[in-house]
């Protein structure tokens, strides 16, 4: 199926995702280019990941999740990840991923 993402820049420099669907392989490098994209043409900026709408994450996205954050704070900016629910939550959960991720 793959996932959806929109974007919007609710404050200057804050940039709220919302995702849908399943962040899966092979689409998950996706939201990894999606990411480095904003960080690369805004500098340091906050990127907010509205993960309520993902129905399905495997290891692949929890990967890009990571690789998201990691272009964020290269370039001094930062990732969090907010609405986790369901399988998603306890897949971060298990990972410990959570807790790098700043849960909102």
């Amino acid at each position: 199926m793959g996932f959806e993402a929109v974007v919007s820049e609710d404050t200057p420099g804050r940039y709220l995702i919302t995702l849908g669907g399943d962040l899966s392989f092979p689409d998950s490098d996706g939201l990894v280019e999606l990411v480095a994209g904003l960080v690369a043409e805004s500098g340091a900026v906050t990127v907010v990941l509205d993960v309520s709408g993902l129905e399905f994450l495997d290891s692949s996205g929890v990967r890009a999740l990571l690789q998201a954050r990691q272009a964020t704070l290269a370039k001094d900016g930062t990732l969090s990840v907010t609405g986790a629910q369901g399988t998603v939550a306890e897949v971060l959960r298990i990972t410990g991923v959570d807790a790098l991720l700043y849960l909102c």
